[in-house]
Order: C-alpha cells, then structure tokens, then sequence
C-alpha cells in the first residue's frame, strides 16, 4: 500500500481504519447529551428572562399580600408609624430627597405621582429593593416595621 510507504521524520505513516472505542464512546455520548439540552432548553420556551419576570411578579405579590402591609391599622398605630417614619426620613432620606421631602438629588415627594407609582405596594418596594439610577436598597438596613412607618409617612406627605 502507498500510505505504509511514507516516513515522516522516521515516523512511520499508518493509516488507522477506526478510532478508538473509548473515543467514540465520548463522541457520541457528547452528541446526545447536546440533542437533549437543545430539546430542553431551546425549543421549550425555558427562558431566564422569562424565570426573572416569574420571580420578580411573585414578589410583588409577596409584598402586596403581606399581611403586615395590607392589615387595617389600628386607631393611633397608623399615627405612631407616621412619627416614626418622619424621624426615620430625617435620619436616612432627607439629604437626597430634602428635609422638607421636595426633592434634591432625589425626586419630589409630595408629588401626586410618582414613577414607580405611589401605592402601598410600589413605595415599599422602593424602599426595600431601591430603584435604578440612584436610590439605594434599605431591606438590609431597615427592619420591616421601620420601612412601613417609612411607607406610611411618605404617603401621608402632600
């Protein structure tokens, strides 16, 4: 044969008819595994986005469904939050908002409308998660209870 007749740097060309089996056993385990993760993940619909926006309406709802949140306050509670809020705003929020919550480096607070609305629900998570372009996140420096007197006395600013 002309392929055993070839010597490359005293090497001996010989021609193999087959690869080894241990090869071939990775090539084609390789193949399948890539069959079933295209099945999975590609033509599925499976999608990060789509797992984010999931995640991120089931905690809106967490928020709006709190019970500490949605409960009904009792007579001078709704009062006390608001007090406790006002000195929690001096101490944490006027100096981007204004000691008079008019709005500095942060956006006017006795507006009628804000960005990311002005419920309940859309306050605290702005509070607690922070809002891009410059609000920080308090969750983690703020107990639940201070950031809904926070909540509660930035709604009651007019």
């Amino acid at each position: 044969m002309m392929a055993e007749q070839h010597d490359f740097d005293g090497i001996k060309y010989r021609e193999e008819q087959k690869s080894p089996g241990v090869f071939r056993l990775l090539f084609y385990g390789l193949a399948a595994w890539g069959v079933v993760f295209m099945g999975y993940y590609l033509f599925s619909g499976w999608s990060s986005e789509a797992e984010f926006a999931e995640k991120k309406k089931a905690k809106e709802e967490m928020l709006v469904k709190a019970p500490a949140l949605t409960a009904p306050h009792a007579e001078g509670k709704k009062e006390d939050y608001v007090a406790t809020g006002k000195a929690l705003y001096a101490e944490r929020c006027a100096a981007c908002h204004g000691p008079e919550a008019k709005g500095g480096i942060g956006p006017d607070l006795t507006a009628g409308s804000y960005k990311f609305g002005r419920d309940m629900a859309a306050v605290t998570s702005s509070i607690s998660d922070g809002r891009p372009g410059g609000m920080p996140e308090f969750k983690s420096q703020l107990s639940h209870e201070q950031i809904e007197a926070l909540v509660q006395y930035v709604l009651s600013l007019k």
